[in-house]
């Protein structure tokens, strides 16, 4: 069974007009909470027909809710339906415990590989219904089989594309960031190896990474870092890597930020890293400054994003560094971060056509941001036109690898 946690909901600033909403949101909260508890007890005190009565009345509650607060919920109501069916499968209610399974994955529980192996639903395994919701949950929750299936580049799918170019340390702004935060010291004297490793370790530990922060308006290293000293808060990892990027540059360093997409365009759940280009083994270099990481081959030999992307399609072995974690207090795992979460976030990528300082920052007047999105097989997330463009972006589609991943 999947221990029954609390959706923590984001409650952020609503208008007058969605007063009353966030007031329901703020109730229901307390007593989602309140009910959890209660679960959390009486699944301590091994009473299951203390919590499947919980859960029951719970799910009412919830049933009376509007649609849109029922939304806020949706993640919390998938894990409910799949804790009742374990719960009723070893209370030998076989089924009503495949009834509720089914709505687990019908509410979104995605959970595949937890669900393989979960002996709370051994009873339910021989039953068809199951074995269909379970084929079900494999198109969205199976990662690795998402991933494997996803199929080949196109390199020739699409028109010729704008080429990356990048900032020199030369640059004003650079100069002025690697002089602020003696940036020369903390990347070291060391081999090219060290160095970006260092630097990765500095913005790891020096800014805590909070997902549910928003951006900042100035999205440059030195105005990130100093909203987060002054206002003692965290950055998502898109801010984080947007830090790392503008150290390894004014460290005359070549890097950009990739934005890591999974399949399901419903999932708002992206990752963005960094890549760093390595002279000395002439490849990019996957590092990530939220998680501490970066990824190596079972001989030791420092991985990019495409190789990771393809050893583990292909199953090859893959070695996270000891010392990945989230925040200095929850270590990471390669089988949490990457072939779960990273093989959830490597089905598409998109980065940026420039490297440069405040890219992303919002100021009035400011041309476009230029992206190149790379889409395996034939998916692509804007139709079938090679590019789209608005007032803020524009998107190009590219199939080729060998063009995404050119050598600077």
């Amino acid at each position: 069974m999947k221990k029954v946690t609390l959706v923590i909901l984001l409650l952020g600033a609503l208008n007058f007009a969605q007063a009353q909403q966030k007031a329901n949101t703020v109730t229901f909260t307390k007593y989602t909470e309140a009910m959890n508890a209660k679960m959390q007890k009486a699944d301590q005190a091994k009473d299951r027909k203390q919590v499947l009565e919980l859960m029951t009345t719970w799910l009412r509650e919830y049933d009376r809710q509007e649609a849109a607060e029922q939304k806020h919920f949706k993640s919390y109501l998938s894990n409910i339906y799949y804790n009742l069916a374990c719960y009723q499968a070893l209370e030998s209610q076989q089924e009503l415990a495949v009834t509720n399974f089914q709505k687990a994955v019908e509410a979104g529980y995605v959970n595949y590989a937890h669900s393989l192996k979960d002996s709370d639903l051994d009873p339910l395994r021989q039953d068809k219904r199951f074995k269909t919701a379970l084929a079900q949950m494999r198109l969205k929750g199976d990662y690795g089989y998402i991933l494997k299936t996803a199929g080949d580049y196109r390199p020739k799918a699409y028109p010729a594309l704008p080429s990356f170019t990048y900032q020199t340390a030369s640059a004003p702004e650079l100069v002025t960031f690697r002089k602020k935060f003696n940036l020369d010291s903390i990347s070291g004297n060391g081999d090219e190896i060290s160095r970006i490793k260092n630097l990765l370790y500095w913005v790891h530990n020096l800014i805590r990474h909070d997902g549910n922060s928003n951006n900042p308006a100035s999205r440059n290293a030195v105005d990130l870092i100093n909203v987060c000293q002054k206002e003692n808060r965290g950055l998502n990892c898109r801010m984080l890597a947007t830090i790392l990027k503008d150290a390894y540059q004014a460290e005359g360093f070549t890097a950009r930020m990739v934005t890591c997409m999974p399949k399901d365009t419903a999932d708002f759940d992206c990752h963005v890293i960094n890549v760093v280009w390595s002279k000395t083994l002439n490849k990019w270099l996957w590092m990530d400054p939220t998680n501490n990481a970066y990824v190596s081959d079972n001989k030791g030999n420092l991985l990019s994003i495409q190789e990771v992307r393809e050893r583990l399609i292909r199953k090859r072995p893959l070695v996270l560094n000891a010392d990945a974690n989230w925040n200095n207090k929850q270590k990471q795992t390669k089988e949490n971060y990457l072939d779960s979460y990273m093989s959830k976030n490597l089905y598409w990528l998109q980065c940026s056509v420039k490297s440069e300082w405040d890219l992303e920052s919002r100021k009035e007047n400011q041309s476009p941001v230029e992206y190149i999105n790379l889409y395996p097989g034939e998916y692509s997330t804007i139709g079938s036109l090679p590019k789209k463009a608005n007032r803020s972006q524009v998107i190009y589609a590219a199939g080729d690898p060998a063009m995404f991943w050119s050598k600077p």
